[in-house]
Formats: C-alpha cells, structure tokens, sequence
C-alpha cells in the first residue's frame, strides 16, 4: 500500500507583530523526537484529527524574507483547515494590543515585553498530549520531561508512514490506549508510581467521558482550574501549565513554577506577593508568564 500523500502547500501570511523564529527556538526547548522535529526554519510534527483518531504529519517551513508559513499535511486536509491547526498551533490570531497597553504601565512588565514585544503562546493542538506531557514534566528538568514522553510515545503511540529524510514519528497515544495500559504497565518506561497512577486516571476520566478536555475551553477560568486539580495527582502549577499550553488560556499563571518565582524575585517580588502582584496583569498573566521565563532565558 502506498504512502498517504501530502497536501498542495498553504502560505500564510504572517501579521507584522509575530516572532514565528522565537516560537521555533521555544518549541526546540521541548522537542519529543518520537513526535516532532524542529531545526533552523522548519517544523514537522504529528497530530490527531479527534473526530477520527486519524494521525497526520504537519510540515512547517518559515520564510523570514517572506514573513510567511508554508505548510501541508499528510495525510491530506483542506487548505482551510490547515491553516486553522497553525493559526492555533502559533497563536496567530491573537491581538495584544490590550496586553502591550497593560506591559507599558507597568515598571517590572515594561521592559521585558520592550525587549521581546512579539512573543506568543504556542500551543499543543491536543489538550490530552498537553495534559499528559505537563504530568511527565512535574518536579523534573525540561530535558527530563521530553525524554519521559519520547518513551511513552515510543511505547504506546501509533508509527506514522516514513518519510524518506526522517526518522519515524509517531502519533501520541489516545487516552483510551493509556487507560487500557494500566498503571503498572505504564510504569515500565521508568515512571513512578505516583505519575504512573496519574496518568492512568486521567486518561481513564477522558476516555470514560467523564472529562472533556475540550470543554474546558468554554469554562470560566477558575471553574477549569478546579476541575483539573480535581484530578488525582493534579496541583496548581500542573493545571495552569495545561490551561495555558493545551486550552489556550490567555490568564493561566502558574504562580508557583521555579522560573516565575526567580524572575520576580530579581524583579524584588517576594514570593508570598507573587499571585498578588501578578493581578494587575489579568487577563492576560500567561503572556506575562512567557516573558517572565524568556527573561531567565527559560523557555518551558
């Protein structure tokens, strides 16, 4: 059988106030190799169409003398709904004239948003993988969280057709595949009981119906935020890292992350003041939170 082919290209312009290289050098940070690739101008990664369980290969190529994206899929889709995965994927559709305006009337946001005033907040085209790889990234190192999940997609993923100049990626495994796993199994790609225990409930809630990760787009902040804590193994800084990678949540602030707190201490923020001074920022503390970490050099 032959391999699926791809799509024809869709350009897409980029508007003026977009930084697509930061983006690039944000996602290397955190690259999966079993899911993605990401070097100089160019990005490939897989992803799940969730009305059929379909996975696609999407292929990125940035332009800079252009200010343009090309991209396809493989498997192909319609021009309309590729550029609708990378209007979400880049955060292109965002205005932040409202955040810059709240930036420049405030002495500690006013010169990192200065210094990178085009940064947006990538996210991760499904909330399940968003969620699963924020679980794998607790109390450990970025490298540490990346490869963990390197392991589960290599172990429960679905390979991909090859291409000829890439290694094989594979589709993140569904929340069905992880449920059925079981924690102990899932605890043979070197996870703790406690994540393993964790990832299986979670996945068990999504896959039983009893959570839409999806939904929670639609809820008022707060109201997402205790349904993922309600989860087993679910705390604060997992669920505002979710609801700002995964949902899209322009106010998500994980008020308790390393990189946020040692920003706002050379800032002078104490950390007990920390969620308080971060007030002033709504609705828009997760782009707050981006230049907090490009600040520290951190990208995670």
């Amino acid at each position: 059988m032959s391999a699926p082919s791809w799509s024809r290209s869709v350009r897409i312009a980029l508007p003026g106030d977009v930084d697509v290289a930061w983006t690039l050098r944000y996602l290397v940070v955190r690259t999966v190799d079993g899911l993605e690739r990401v070097r100089n101008n160019y990005y490939l990664r897989s992803v799940r169409d969730h009305a059929t369980g379909l996975h696609r290969l999407l292929e990125l190529v940035h332009e800079p003398d252009t200010h343009t994206l090309v991209a396809r899929s493989r498997p192909g889709l319609p021009a309309l709904a590729i550029r609708a995965l990378v209007e979400r994927s880049f955060d292109l559709t965002t205005d932040l004239t409202e955040f810059h305006t709240i930036a420049k009337r405030d002495v500690l946001l006013e010169s990192l948003v200065r210094a990178r005033p085009f940064l947006r907040l990538p996210q991760l085209l499904d909330p399940f993988e968003g969620l699963v790889r924020a679980v794998l990234g607790q109390q450990v190192s970025v490298v540490g969280a990346s490869t963990m999940t390197d392991r589960l997609v290599r172990a429960f993923g679905t390979p991909l057709p090859p291409l000829a100049s890439e290694p094989t990626l594979f589709g993140f495994p569904s929340p069905a595949i992880l449920s059925d796993a079981g924690a102990a199994t899932l605890r043979t790609i070197g996870l703790t009981n406690a994540k393993a225990a964790t990832l299986h409930s979670v996945s068990l809630a999504i896959a039983s119906g009893a959570l839409d990760l999806a939904a929670l787009r639609g809820m008022p902040t707060d109201d997402a935020e205790a349904t993922l804590i309600a989860l087993p193994g679910i705390g604060p800084w997992t669920a505002h890292y979710v609801r700002m990678r995964a949902l899209g949540d322009r106010d998500a602030f994980p008020a308790a992350d390393l990189g946020v707190l040692k920003a706002m201490e050379r800032a002078g923020v104490a950390k007990r003041d920390v969620a308080a001074r971060a007030a002033v920022w709504r609705p828009w503390r997760a782009y707050a939170t981006l230049h907090l970490w490009e600040s520290l050099g951190k990208r995670d």
